[in-house]
Formats: C-alpha cells, sequence, structure tokens
C-alpha cells in the first residue's frame, strides 16, 4: 500500500499523445488534456484543457498548410522589421537547410470596447514537398504566455512532417 502511494505521488507528468494527420504528413505531440480538432483538408487547430484557457488566456494553436510566395527567407526578412502592430521578431531563427523557420513575435489589437490587447505568438514554417509549407502559429495574450510556454514548445517546435498517404504532396 506504501508503495502504490510513493509511486502515485512521485509519479511524472502523464506522457503527450502523439497525433498524425496522414493528409498533411503532420506528427504532433500533444499534451495532455490538449483536444485536436480537424479543421478542413488543410489544418488542425489544438485546444487547451479549460475553455477559461480560449477565453481569459486567448489561446489559439492552429496548424495549416500553405503556400509561401519567395520561400521562407523572405518572410524572415520581413519579420525581422516591425509592421503596422506587429512588433520585430524577438527569436527569429532560419535552417535553410532543413527548411524550417522558428519566430516569436508580439501583435497588438482593439478589441471589444476598445481595449487594445497584445498576444505573443510562436511560429513555425516547416517546408513540405512541392514548395508547400506547414505552419504552426501558438498564440496567447502576452500577459498570459508563460502559462503556455511549455505546452506551446512542444505542439509548434515539436511538430514533424512524415510522409503524406499515397505518397502525393
Amino acid at each position: 500500500m506504501l508503495l502504490l502511494l510513493f509511486a502515485v505521488l512521485f509519479a511524472g507528468p502523464a506522457a503527450a499523445a502523439v497525433y498524425r494527420h496522414p493528409g498533411l504528413g503532420l506528427v504532433l505531440n500533444v499534451p495532455p488534456g490538449w483536444m485536436v480538432r480537424v479543421a478542413g483538408s488543410d489544418g488542425v487547430r489544438v485546444l487547451p484543457p479549460k475553455q477559461e484557457d480560449r477565453e481569459r488566456g486567448g489561446v489559439d494553436v492552429r496548424i495549416v498548410r500553405q503556400a509561401l510566395p519567395g520561400g521562407l527567407p523572405a518572410l524572415a526578412a520581413r519579420l525581422r522589421r516591425a509592421d503596422g502592430a506587429r512588433e520585430a521578431a524577438q527569436t527569429l531563427r532560419l535552417d535553410k537547410r532543413s527548411g524550417r523557420l522558428l519566430v516569436s513575435y508580439r501583435e497588438g489589437r482593439y478589441v471589444q470596447n476598445g481595449l487594445w490587447i497584445v498576444s505573443q505568438r510562436l511560429v513555425v514554417w516547416q517546408q513540405a514537398p512541392k514548395q508547400r509549407y506547414i505552419k504552426a502559429q501558438c498564440t496567447a495574450n502576452a500577459a498570459e504566455y508563460s502559462h503556455y510556454r511549455r505546452a506551446f514548445a512542444d505542439l509548434c517546435q515539436g511538430m514533424t512532417l512524415a510522409a503524406r498517404a499515397g505518397g502525393r504532396s
């Protein structure tokens, strides 16, 4: 009995679930309690465990396939500079060899009643076959972002691509 109690008290965190989207060739490690919802044929949303996270924290995680005219170098150059309500990137890492761009930045927007909200974004673009890209974007209100930092790292930075079903790209 004492051994069982010890095992329960000192057990490590629950393991992440692996999610695969064959059409996108996407593989995600989904944190415990988070839920994946398919959003059309070209994307998924990942929802946090509590509705409160989406409302108060402004948590929004989306992974989509998209074309990227000019490719990653052109995008990186644009994100290095502020543009309107988007601040210049705080973190920007471009790995041309692997076709991956990681960027972190803040962006403001007005919401109802004229309130200005600043969100923090972690975005990863990964090149897929045929010059397509998979974009993983993890967003939360800047004041709440630190609560989700670990989950966002698992989701956005941990995203990998595998071969798509049927060999299509």
